[in-house]
């Protein structure tokens, strides 16, 4: 990053940095210098060596993690608008249908209830050897046969009506459908990355306050090796997220290419 393009949080930082850079060396006074002294000067030179790196690492997740959230939450939206295109498809049409259907098997409910409740007493009737009974049965169900044959046809081209037209917005719908298809599997991977990134988010975290704690106690060796694994976990965090951002970017692919075959 060039002068001129370096930002207040960069240059706070840097100066928090330097701040504890002395008071590692003001606490360096009150420790052994024997045979350690040389690890802990190696150690203060490993993290003013990493530093621009662990700072830099800072900022590339944050950043890189707000890209992914902003895609994903826009891919959230445009596949919600999708689906909801997709099902307004032919609804008013489909809406009729059903509520004609609907009405068509009510207004027949007595009727056909009357005409199956018959046959069934005439069945029992002969079994039981009530033959006179049985005749007087029929007699009043054949009376109905007509008017519950015609009941019976009536709902049966309602409910051919409605899955016809039901299969028609299906396949009005398809194109774009199959098109959405890869998005389920894309999101699957998503989640399982993201637990994946959450683990390793945990094992940053405690890095860090291993590398704070080790700086207030004026110990830079374990300083050190905290912010090692520190940058070591965000290099690891950095791959996850562009990795997540390569799916959100097939998932805004496949909605692209759904939009564009949604029925007129």
């Amino acid at each position: 990053m060039s002068s001129n393009m370096a930002n207040p949080a960069m240059m706070n930082r840097i100066r928090k940095f330097t701040g504890l850079l002395l008071i590692l060396a003001l606490l360096a006074g009150n420790t052994p210098r024997v045979d350690a002294a040389s690890d802990w000067d190696e150690a203060l030179e490993q993290i003013n060596g990493l530093y621009s790196s662990y700072i830099g690492l800072q900022e590339s997740v944050k950043t890189e993690n707000k890209r992914n959230q902003e895609l994903r939450k826009q891919n959230t939206s445009d596949l919600a608008a999708i689906n909801a295109r997709l099902q307004a498809t032919d609804q008013s049409q489909l809406s009729r249908l059903k509520t004609e259907a609907e009405a068509t098997k009510k207004k027949h409910a007595a009727l056909l209830e009357q005409y199956s409740a018959l046959g069934k007493q005439a069945t029992a009737a002969r079994k039981a050897g009530s033959l006179q009974s049985a005749a007087a049965l029929d007699l009043k169900r054949n009376k109905l046969k007509t008017a519950a044959t015609a009941a019976k046809a009536e709902i049966k081209t309602k409910n051919i009506a409605l899955t016809a037209a039901k299969s028609a917005a299906a396949a009005k719908n398809k194109p774009a459908k199959d098109a959405l298809s890869p998005v389920s599997g894309l999101r699957k991977q998503l989640t399982a990355g993201n637990k994946q990134l959450s683990e390793i988010q945990t094992g940053r975290s405690d890095a860090d306050k291993r590398y704070k704690a080790a700086v207030k106690a004026g110990d830079a060796v374990t300083a050190a090796a905290a912010m090692k694994v520190s940058c070591a976990r965000m290099t690891e965090i950095r791959t996850l997220l562009q990795q997540h951002y390569v799916l959100e970017q097939k998932i805004t692919a496949a909605l692209r290419q759904a939009e564009a075959k949604l029925p007129k």
